[in-house]
């Protein structure tokens, strides 16, 4: 790795830590509010109902966060091949240099 350049987090980069925190927030109110209103709509009681919700809310927080981080590492993975693929001597790199 040369002196420019350098690992970064999901959590600091531009897009993918935005969009994992996104994911995260939706997911859970999601499964909040789809479970407080089935509850709702079949008569169960209130504090049974809220409680399942939020139940319903944390699981589907943790599942979409662990699916936004799924597919942000495989993006950024595939993003870093395809930059060292250009910059790489031999193998198109040269030639997208000499280009430019």
């Amino acid at each position: 790795m040369s002196e420019g350049e350098r690992v970064t987090s999901l959590r600091s980069h531009p897009s993918a830590g935005p969009a994992i925190r996104r994911a995260k927030a939706l997911g859970g109110l999601a499964g909040f509010g789809i479970t407080a209103l089935i509850g709702f709509e079949h008569g169960t009681p209130f504090a049974l109902t809220i409680e399942r919700a939020l139940e319903v809310g944390v699981a589907c927080h943790l599942v979409f966060w662990a699916a936004a981080l799924l597919v942000w590492k495989r993006l950024l993975v595939a993003q870093a091949a395809g930059l060292a693929r250009t910059r790489a001597p031999g193998r198109g790199g040269a030639k997208a240099a000499k280009a430019e």
